[in-house]
């Protein structure tokens, strides 16, 4: 409907709310606007659970195609190949969130300061506890910044990493080359990122896949978080991507051309996601453990989507790059 700006599942799900009551956090939605609902949707700390990046064996598929070994991180990888023997190198991590990623990344000993920015003050503090808790504090610092503005204020790293926080960008045209004034000549640029369909609006192929493997699995793997079974992946509408948070995946689509574009990539490793993210999320709490039927389970899941993605693309990718202008 409408280029799938609205969609029946929206209704769907409005009617659920308005069921149990909660119908106050939709019409909030509606109330703020721009810039205010990134910030307030970034603010609520929620580790979650229930997506596939919380499942150990989808992090060990993820090394193997990141680095070739389901053993060795991408961190590690990349701090090893690219940035022996220096352990002075000054980084900074945009949009780092509560820091999860930092903290691998500070663990490698090849910064001597690693700074991550977010503009979420919940999720800074956060972050900074968890830096402190885990004895990384003289490494690893968070603070309160919008990135936009620091391109201008002629700061400059060794290393600019990009976490799972480019696909939140938009005006890609401008904004990634203000990115690269952000790195020391002979720098680089460290990419793990979403690059898949703008605005989450997934492709025919990716959720025929997707939910064909959804078919193959028991009910019980199925089972979400409020005790319903998910029984289809849908292509939300652009409307609720906008109102749960109007910067997710905002010109995901164009993240990959764009980057390869304004630098020069030295290594790119695609990762998949395009069937796991989607078929995965909301039931990842259920695959946690290590038994033997857990295990053939994943690995059904994984032969699934490898045997799709020659035909549907990787939606995720790792990337080692360097400014166009860096002669090296």
């Amino acid at each position: 409907m409408l280029n799938n700006l609205i969609n029946r599942h929206d209704a769907d799900r409005l009617l659920r709310k308005v069921r149990r009551l909660e119908l106050d956090p939709v019409l909030t939605k509606f109330r703020v606007h721009g810039g205010a609902r990134v910030v307030r949707h970034w603010s609520r700390v929620d580790p979650s659970l229930t997506e596939w990046w919380a499942i150990p064996a989808v992090v060990k598929r993820w090394n193997l195609l990141m680095t070739g070994d389901p053993g060795l991180s991408f961190p590690e990888y990349v701090a090893a190949e690219y940035f022996a023997p220096r352990t002075d190198l000054r980084g900074l991590s945009l949009g780092c969130g509560t820091g999860g990623n930092e903290l691998l990344w500070a663990r490698t000993g090849a910064f001597g300061r690693l700074e991550g920015v977010d503009v979420a003050q919940q999720r800074i503090d956060f972050a900074t506890r968890a830096a402190i808790e885990q004895g990384l504090a003289d490494v690893l610092r968070f603070r309160v910044s919008d990135v936009n503005r620091m391109t201008g204020g002629g700061e400059r790293f060794d290393v600019l990493l990009g976490l799972q926080s480019l696909h939140h960008f938009d005006d890609l045209d401008e904004t990634l080359p203000r990115l690269s004034r952000l790195i020391e000549p002979g720098g680089t640029f460290v990419v793990d990122e979403f690059v898949g369909p703008t605005r989450f609006q997934w492709t025919d192929g990716q959720l025929e896949a997707a939910n064909d493997l959804l078919d193959r699995l028991p009910e019980e793997r199925r089972r979400q978080a409020d005790g319903r079974i998910k029984h289809r992946v849908v292509r939300p509408s652009r409307l609720s991507m906008v109102l749960d948070d109007p910067s997710e995946a905002v010109d995901a689509a164009a993240l990959l051309p764009g980057l390869r574009r304004e630098f020069d990539v030295v290594e790119e490793r695609p990762y998949g996601g395009t069937v796991l993210h989607i078929a995965l999320s909301g039931i990842a709490h259920n695959f946690l453990d290590q038994k033997p039927e857990t295990v053939a389970l994943l690995e059904r899941c994984f032969a699934a989507e490898d045997a799709v993605l020659t035909d549907v693309g990787h939606d995720f990718v790792a990337m080692v790059c360097r400014p166009r202008s860096d002669p090296g």
